[in-house]
């Protein structure tokens, strides 16, 4: 793999962004994307995936480069928001996506989805082929990737899954990291007041050291649900106050889902209904 050149971050990168407490660095994931991209041609790629369409290795090197070629952009996923989705079932048909962004990353907070192996998944990377209707994306737990590519058809949809290790769990695991992936591309659909707007972006300047020529300027993160909080229901008492139970906490699913309205219910509009973790009770 060839070595990334000298000043491959701002030549990759939109805009260097601030470290976030819980979060893997911008910067390192960038590392992921470039030692990729500056390792392979388009074309090669383009031939890998058209000659072996179901080997995972050109289904993360094209998800990386194109990534690469769009220069990174992210949006910062809230904790709460992606334990909230977490709880959320899913009924919408994939054809009704609103492709608003068609490649990129979410970074995700550490420690909340973990891989087959038990390591924390920190990003979800990926690219929609508009011309051809395809859909890939890869994830990584610092040791193995993982990825899949699926064509968009109308009401079938078709998916080839990564074969690095046992099939059945790599399977499973893929089909999660999937329907979360969807799960935030339809939130910035539904609800984009969750959703930072560029314009919200602002600069801030780091002195790494004590001279003025050691400071930064760096860039706040985009986010999705920064400040959004998880609903919480608990049990009340009869003179109104709450009471702690001893039951263990339990969740009233949500739903994201298409939701008829206006005359004779005949339109669709898409609702997420939020899921509540109800404290325990006696």
């Amino acid at each position: 793999m060839l070595k990334k050149p000298k000043g491959w971050y701002k030549e990759i990168a939109l805009r260097p962004v601030a470290r976030v407490d819980g979060y893997e660095s911008y910067e390192k994931i960038c590392g992921i994307v470039a030692e990729m991209y500056y390792s392979v041609k388009e074309e090669d790629l383009l031939w890998g995936l058209k000659n072996n369409p179901a080997e995972s290795k050109y289904i993360t090197l094209y998800t990386l480069f194109k990534i690469g070629q769009a220069k990174c952009p992210a949006y910062w996923v809230g904790k709460d928001l992606l334990e909230a989705l977490q709880q959320s079932l899913l009924t919408v048909e994939i054809q009704e996506l609103n492709w608003a962004m068609k490649t990129g990353l979410f970074m995700l907070p550490k420690d909340v989805i973990f891989s087959p192996e038990n390591k924390s998944v920190d990003a979800i990377y990926w690219h929609y082929d508009t011309e051809q209707d395809i859909l890939f994306w890869a994830c990584s737990d610092g040791d193995s990737f993982f990825c899949r590519r699926f064509k968009l058809n109308g009401q079938k949809l078709t998916f080839t899954d990564s074969e690095d290790i046992d099939p059945k769990v790599v399977a499973g695991f893929n089909e999660y990291i999937q329907s979360i992936f969807l799960r935030l591309i339809l939130i910035m659909q539904c609800r984009p007041e969750l959703v930072d707007a560029e314009e919200k972006r602002q600069k801030v300047t780091v002195n790494q050291g004590f001279g003025k020529a050691q400071a930064q300027d760096l860039y706040q993160p985009l986010w999705i649900g920064q400040e959004y909080r998880l609903k919480r229901e608990g049990t009340v008492s009869s003179d109104g106050s709450k009471q702690v139970g001893t039951r263990s906490p339990d969740w009233r699913r949500g739903f994201i889902r298409n939701q008829p309205y206006g005359e004779g219910r005949q339109k669709r509009k898409l609702v997420w209904i939020e899921p509540v973790l109800v404290m325990g009770g006696e």
